[in-house]
This record gives structure tokens, C-alpha cells and sequence, in this order.
């Protein structure tokens, strides 16, 4: 039985060889697509899931709330690590810091060999860092690496860099080209699917010999800047550990915030975090859960376009299979067995298709990574994992796809079947019309998606930041030497004519990263100062930045108080705060740490943090001393002229290595930056835009297999229409008219659903696009290019078609 089904199948294939090559096509491109989603969706999925204790590992971030607004930060004050220590014992066994100096690489050197590099995965943390998470030393002892200042532990790669085939243990490296670090142990890597992405762990202690009044930093509850984990003692509920952080806001942060200000505590399981959390300041790249749903969805849609073609080329064909079920009946096949000839057939053509798209995903592999950016191996899977999954596809496609075929040819009368006396009525013709809108339904809600996503990256790329971002050179300064010296770079610096202009400040505009201090505005208490944003900038920080000042002037080296009593703030500060006009909030005063500083300028507003947050009220601050100056500029910021910028960069450099020889040279441009910053919504939109277009041309394989078939079958009404006098461009829109109705009604039926979806996702974003002007704009244009494509896929049999002569025509049927 199983050889005459073979046979059969073997035949029909011969027979037919573009429905064959259009079955088998489709359903691997779908299930290709499946697979490619899956990886991403598993691997995504798969973040933080190694550590044996992960279950009972909790990350602790704080809410700050203010009068209704609230902003959630990952990182937390060093004292919380004690704090807990201290008040949770019992309910939690073990806690751990991670620190990297707010700074987004350090310098590291060997001294010896005059070796120095830029390490951006470098932290401070304690010695609890191996009894949390399953990170194995391969040289040192784990309770004891970290427990002394000055100790740091590296991974092998560090360790080849570093010091080449030697043995690195004892071994010093040079932090910042002031304080020695002495290698305790050498770790594994950490893995790829890790949240934390840690090179170097230095002991928390050794910040002793960094800060002279490390006592008195690590004491400050205002200073959220480490990133606290904390080991739960199994059994203990998250909610109750929430329940006993609740009073902390009043027993440690009240004393240091407003009295409208609240903090509040909260513990992120660490599975969840790369996927599930919202929070500011994240110790490293984090993903969203919204994607897993969106790609999840995409990929059981691409699989059911697949199967849908093999449903409707399945049933399209049937009048010609009929007088073969009509004799099988006939000789005594019932049902059941004819039922099972067809799942049979399905099931050969879905192992077909399995291999054929396990070619192709094994060599589009490395593509999927380039666009993902991931390091997927599909070596990295077991043999069992990839056969399962081959198992399941093999047997659900198989149901999916070929179960309602099968039921509707092995359900033939034998008698019409044999005389040739059987039709399929407008049943058949209806479910098909049905399921190729479903398809074009689907692809229409993916092209219109898609279009609107980029248009909302795009929109955020080229918005009016408020301030100039190109020919702009950023250079990280933190703890250098420069920094020390910046009055003597900045003049050497400037006396290339390609530099037009140099400053600095403590952040990089435009990133997800900024600074609020408790502030108290004129008319407001000391006790009544809430959070406010402040950035520390240099001299010619406006004027670099081209940033525009609506009244008063810019701070000045010819007013020497500036440092001491001079401030600035943006137009949303004017009218936060009520103050009428730019110019009648000159004079205005603010009650900093330290100081009373009094406005001297009105900028206009400028987006000086990442465009997922809503513009807000900020303060510009010159810092009042060198140490502050040192401690609060970690960028300097050089505008250049736009002439011979190679030039003017090897100058920058030959002036920082000849003040600064222990810390690499290290630059970038600021409006790269900025696009970095939207990698993320970047690489959703291309992926959504590769398989919407894999969506596409799989939909138009099926509309291709059934033009096919549909205009073999009226043949003989075409040769009597050109009899009758009609012409090859009448033929071709008659061929063509009934697919472009059913394009045009499944975009019709996704507007609204695209609508809703596109208003919900972009209420997340401060400033999207008008969703309905571009909505009507993605709406045609999908439209016009579904039409356009599927015309075009269908033309070559429509033409044939209409060019035929009418006895050829009436010849052929």
C-alpha cells in the first residue's frame, strides 16, 4: 500500500511540476521563517536561565514618586547592600554590588609592557559575586578572591591580552594609571545569554584606595549608582520581601529627600530582567518582552500563509483528481484509506519541505546573526532538541495543512467522480477566495506594521534634538589626565584650524543616561527641594553644542562668580516652575547642595536625554572647583569645522597622548552615537521588514499556483471571449480583477486591526509619529505594492493566457 502510494505521488509530482515546486517552495520559505523566529524567540528567552539559584537571585531597584509622576531606576545608593545585611537577615543570605564608575569604559594597562586598553566590562563588586551567580574560577580560590582592597579577577581572554602565555596570577594591571590592581583569580567567561557582561571584577574595597573619603561616599542614600542583587533564602516569597523593603523609604531615604518625594523599593526577578524591566540606568543591553509577542505571532502567521497554500493548491486541483478517487472508491477503497493516501502525500511533501528549509536556514544562518547581532551556532543544539522540533513541524504541518484536503477529495461520489460529472461548486471557490484574504490580510498587517515602525525609528533618528549633532567628536575623559589638565588641551587643541570649538560635560546628550539632584526653586523650602535634572558643563558649552539662548547670556570666564553663583536652565524649567517669560526668569534663584545659584540664561529646550523620555526641566551647572570639575566632566565635547577631519583628529590625539600616556585615545561621534542609541528599534524594524517581505512573496507563491491552475481551467472560456471579439488587455483584466478585489478587502479588514495595534504600542513613545497621517500614506502604499506584486506574479500566465488564439484555446480544453 505504502509503495502504490509512492507511486502515485511520484507521478502526480512528474505530472505537475510548478504546483510541485510551488507547494514544496512555500512551505519551506514558511517554515524556514518559523524556525529562524523560534531561534530568536528561544534564545531571547533563554537570558539569565543558567545560574543553579537564579529562582531565588532578585535584582533591587527604586521608584521615586512626585506629585503623580514616578521614575523607576535599576541602580540603587551603596548603603542599600548593608542595609539589607543588616535588616533582612533571615529572608536573605547573601547580597552583592556591581559599580562601574558611571563611566563607560576605564583604562586598564600592564605597566611592564606598556600595554593600555580602553575595558568597557570592568566593575567593582564583592566577594559574594561567586555565591550568587555560577561563574566558576579556573585559578584562585572564590571565598577569598575579592575579599582584599587592590585585588581584581580576570577572564582568559583579559589574561592573553594582558600578559600573553604568562601566568597571571600576582600579576598587577594598572587602573586609571593610578592604583594597582593584583590578579586573584582568573574567571570563566560569563555567558553570552547574560544580562551582566562582566571582563574585570575588582574588589568593592579597593575603592579605598581610589576615594579618599570612601566612608563617607559609600554613607550617601542620594547616589543611586550600583546595581544591588540580592539572595534570597529558599522559600521565601518575593512579595514578602517587598513587604519588609517597604519601610526603608522612611527609615533610610527620607532624611535625603523632599517631603513630597517617596522611594520606594522594589525586587525584579533575575530571569526577568532582561526581558520584563522598564527601568533607567541598566547595567547593560536589555530586550522587551512586546518583541517575543510580535515575532511569536509572525512566525505562527508565516507558518499558516505556508499552509494555507498548500490547502488551497491542494483543493484547486481537486476536479482533477477526482476520477482517480472515483475508481479507488469504485474498486473498494473506502474513506479512511483515501483519507490516509492524501495525509500521506502531505506528509512526504512536509518532510520535503523540512529538509529543503533546513538548507536554507543552515546557510542563511549567518545573515540571521549580522541582522540580529547574536552568536547563534546551530552546533550549540543537541541532536535530540533538533529532531524533536523536526518531529513536531513534520506532524503538525502535516494535520495543519493536509487534513482538510484530504477529507475533501477522499470525499468524492465514485459515480460523478468517474463520468467526470463532479464540480466544487462555490463551496470550494469561496473558502478559497476566504483564505487567500486571510493571507493578504496577514501580510497587509505586517507591510502596514512594518512601514509604520520604521517611519517611528526613522522619526526619532531625524528629530530636532535642539541642538547640533553633527561634526561633533566626543571623547571620554573620566579619571584622566586631560581632564587634569583640560585648559592646557583645550588650547592646544583649538590651534588646528579644523577645530572650531571645544567643552565638556558630565553626560553624552542624547543617551538614556542623566543626573537629578534634590533642588529647592526660589520660594520653596529646604525641606520642600525635590528631584531635579541637572547637567555639570563646561565653558562654550552652548556655543559648541550650537544650542540657542532665549535670554540673558551664556556662562562666562569674564564674570569669575559664574562657578559659584551661575546657572542656566531650558524653557521647560520657565514654565514648569510658572515664571512667566524667558526673560523673567533671569535672576531667579536655586537652592543647590552647597551653594545659591542664580539664573543667568534661558535656553531654548533640547533634548538632552534619550527620546523615550519626555522633555524635562533642567539646570545647567558649571562645577565650582577642580575636584568637582575633574569629578563631573567625563566628556569632552569637540565641534569641528568640517575641513580635513583626519587632520584635526590626529591632532586631538597627539595632543591627549603627549598629556596623557597611560589612557588610550579614545573618541566617537556624537551623531553615531545617537543612531546606536536606537539600535534596538532599529533591528525590530528590520527583522519585521525581512519577513513581512518573506510573508509576501510566500502569499504571492500560492496566488501564483492558483492563477495557474484557475486560468488552465478557463481556457476554453477564453478562446469563446477573443472569438467574440474581445482583446489580450481584456482577457489579462478579467484574469487578473477577481485576486486584485480580494488584495483590496483584506487591507480593508487589517486598517482597523493595524489601527489599534500601532495606537497601543505607540502611546509608549513621548513623541511618535501622526499614526493617522501615516497610517493613510502606509495603507496605499501597501495596497498599491500588494496589487502591483501579485499582478506581476500571476502576469506571466495571464498573458499566455490572452494571447492565445481562440482555436488554440478551444484546441487545449
Amino acid at each position: 500500500m505504502i509503495k502504490s502510494y509512492f507511486l502515485i505521488l511520484f507521478r502526480n509530482a512528474r505530472k505537475k511540476p510548478v504546483y510541485t515546486c510551488i507547494n514544496l517552495a512555500g512551505l519551506a520559505i514558511g517554515i524556514a521563517c518559523f524556525v529562524f523566529i523560534a531561534i530568536y524567540v528561544w534564545d531571547e528567552s533563554g537570558f539569565d536561565r543558567h545560574h543553579t539559584k537564579g529562582d531565588d537571585i532578585f535584582r533591587v531597584t527604586q521608584t521615586t514618586h512626585y506629585n503623580g509622576d514616578e521614575t523607576q531606576s535599576a541602580s540603587t545608593p551603596f548603603p542599600l547592600k548593608s542595609a539589607i545585611d543588616n535588616d533582612l537577615q533571615g529572608y536573605v543570605s547573601e547580597s552583592v554590588r556591581f559599580f562601574d564608575m558611571e563611566a563607560p569604559n576605564v583604562s586598564i594597562g600592564n605597566r611592564e609592557r606598556e600595554l593600555f586598553f580602553r575595558e568597557e566590562h570592568f566593575f567593582f563588586t564583592d566577594p559574594s559575586v561567586f555565591t550568587l551567580f555560577d561563574i566558576a574560577l579556573i585559578r584562585g580560590n572564590a571565598e577569598s578572591a575579592l575579599s582584599e582592597p587592590g585585588s581584581v579577577v580576570i577572564t582568559p581572554e583579559v589574561a592573553s591580552r594582558y600578559f600573553g602565555d604568562e601566568d597571571p596570577m600576582g600579576q598587577q594591571l594598572l587602573y586609571e594609571g593610578q592604583t594597582f590592581l593584583t590578579v586573584t583569580g582568573v574567571m570563566e567567561e560569563w555567558p553570552r545569554q547574560s544580562h551582566i557582561r562582566a571582563d574585570l571584577l575588582a574588589s568593592f574595597e579597593s575603592l579605598r584606595d581610589i576615594w579618599r573619603n570612601y566612608d563617607q561616599i559609600t554613607e550617601r542614600w542620594l547616589w543611586a549608582s550600583s546595581w544591588t542583587y540580592i539572595l534570597a533564602v529558599p522559600g521565601t516569597e518575593k512579595e514578602f520581601l517587598e513587604e519588609q523593603l517597604s519601610d526603608f523609604s522612611d527609615r533610610y531615604y527620607a532624611s535625603f529627600f523632599g517631603e513630597n518625594e517617596e522611594v520606594v523599593l522594589n525586587l525584579q526577578p533575575l530571569k526577568e530582567i532582561y526581558l520584563h524591566s522598564a527601568a533607567d540606568n541598566e547595567i547593560g543591553p536589555t530586550s522587551s518582552f512586546l518583541y517575543i509577542v510580535i515575532f511569536s505571532a509572525i512566525a505562527v502567521l508565516i507558518l499558516l500563509i505556508a499552509c494555507i497554500n498548500y490547502i488551497n493548491l491542494s483543493t484547486a486541483r481537486a476536479l482533477t483528481r477526482s476520477k482517480e478517487v472515483g475508481l479507488r472508491k469504485t474498486l473498494g477503497a473506502d474513506e479512511y484509506q483515501l483519507r490516509m493516501q492524501f495525509l500521506f502525500e502531505s506528509l512526504i511533501y512536509t518532510v520535503f519541505a523540512v529538509l529543503l528549509s533546513a538548507f536554507i536556514v543552515i546557510t542563511a544562518m549567518p545573515y540571521f546573526n549580522m541582522f540580529t547581532g547574536k552568536e547563534v551556532e546551530i552546533a550549540a543544539y543537541s541532536g535530540y532538541t533538533i529532531a524533536g522540533v523536526a518531529l513536531l513541524l513534520i506532524a503538525g504541518i502535516t494535520l495543519l495543512a493536509g487534513f482538510y484536503p484530504a477529507t475533501f477529495l477522499s470525499g468524492y461520489k465514485p459515480i460523478e467522480a468517474v463520468k467526470g460529472t463532479f464540480t466544487q461548486g462555490q463551496k470550494g471557490g469561496k473558502l478559497r477566495k476566504s483564505l487567500v484574504i486571510f493571507q493578504f490580510t496577514i501580510t497587509a498587517i505586517l507591510l502596514i506594521g512594518t512601514s509604520l515602525a520604521y517611519l517611528q525609528y526613522q522619526h526619532m533618528q531625524r528629530m530636532d534634538m535642539g541642538f547640533e549633532r553633527e561634526q561633533v567628536i566626543v571623547v571620554p575623559s573620566s579619571m584622566s589626565l586631560a581632564i587634569w589638565y583640560y585648559d592646557e588641551f583645550k588650547e592646544r587643541v583649538l590651534t588646528h584650524s579644523g577645530i572650531h570649538n571645544v567643552s565638556g560635560s558630565k553626560t553624552v546628550l542624547g543617551s538614556d543616561i542623566y543626573y537629578t539632584y534634590q533642588i529647592a526653586p526660589e520660594g520653596y523650602g529646604e525641606q520642600e527641594a525635590f528631584s531635579i535634572a541637572k547637567l555639570f558643563v563646561a565653558h562654550d558649552f552652548l556655543e559648541t553644542m550650537d544650542i540657542d539662548l532665549l535670554s540673558g547670556r551664556d556662562f562666562s570666564t569674564e564674570f569669575s562668580t559664574d562657578p559659584e553663583d551661575a546657572l542656566i536652565i531650558n524653557r521647560a524649567m520657565v514654565d514648569s516652575m510658572e515664571w512667566g517669560t524667558p526673560e523673567e526668569a533671569l535672576g531667579k534663584t536655586f537652592q543647590l547642595a552647597g551653594k545659591t545659584g542664580s539664573v543667568v540664561g534661558v535656553t531654548d529646550d533640547f533634548h538632552f536625554a534619550h527620546l523615550r523620555y519626555d522633555l524635562e526641566p533642567l539646570i545647567l551647572d558649571l562645577p565650582s572647583s577642580e575636584v568637582q570639575f575633574v569629578s563631573n566632566i567625563d566628556y569632552i565635547k569637540i565641534r569641528l569645522s568640517g575641513t580635513n577631519p583626519d587632520d584635526a583628529l590626529a591632532h586631538i590625539q597627539s595632543v591627549w597622548d603627549d598629556l596623557d600616556p597611560t589612557h588610550p585615545f579614545d573618541f566617537f561621534f556624537l551623531d553615531r552615537k545617537i543612531d546606536e542609541m536606537y539600535q534596538q528599534e532599529q533591528q525590530f524594524s528590520t527583522l519585521m521588514g525581512v519577513f513581512t517581505i518573506l510573508a509576501l512573496g510566500i502569499g504571492c507563491l500560492g496566488l501564483l499556483g492558483l492563477a495557474s491552475y484557475s486560468i488552465s481551467k478557463r481556457t476554453r472560456e477564453i478562446g469563446i471571449r477573443k472569438a467574440m471579439g474581445a482583446t489580450a488587455v481584456q482577457i489579462f483584466y478579467l484574469l487578473s480583477k477577481d485576486y486584485v478585489k480580494l488584495i483590496v478587502v483584506a487591507h480593508l479588514i487589517a486598517l482597523p486591526i493595524v489601527y489599534f495595534l500601532a495606537s497601543t504600542g505607540f502611546k509608549e513613545f513621548p513623541y511618535a509619529i501622526n499614526l493617522l497621517w501615516y497610517l493613510g500614506i502606509t495603507f496605499f502604499a501597501s495596497s498599491v505594492i500588494s496589487v502591483v506584486i501579485s499582478i506581476f506574479a500571476i502576469s506571466s500566465f495571464s498573458i499566455r493566457a490572452s494571447l492565445l488564439s481562440p482555436v488554440e484555446s478551444l484546441r487545449r480544453e
